[in-house]
């Protein structure tokens, strides 16, 4: 399971779960979102829909595991497929959550 920071809120996500791998950002509609075209989105952050008005099963957190909020741009994805805190090197990102984190 490879996880990746959210750019817009800041959770942890899984490659598979959320926004990360698509290229192709004219295919969704951005309507509200539009500074979120181009970044690497969790499943909440995502668009919900694609320009033709269809759903993109996103939009909702997708509940397969906890969100966990994190400091943004704290965090990469390191050589095994985890969150890596970049100052420490540290893999234990759960340690650095944000625990009254708001999400808009």
């Amino acid at each position: 399971m490879s996880l990746y920071q959210c750019e817009h809120c800041g959770c942890c996500e899984n490659t598979a779960l959320g926004h990360y791998w698509c290229r192709d950002h004219d295919v969704y509609d951005w309507t509200n979102i539009e500074g979120r075209a181009g970044m690497k989105l969790c499943s909440a952050c995502a668009p919900s829909k694609f320009r033709d008005g269809t759903s993109t099963g996103k939009g909702s957190w997708h509940d397969e595991f906890d969100r966990v909020f994190l400091p943004k741009g704290m965090f990469k994805t390191n050589a095994r497929g985890t969150l890596e805190h970049i100052e420490t090197g540290s893999e234990d990102f759960r340690s650095y959550e944000i625990k009254d984190a708001k999400h808009e």
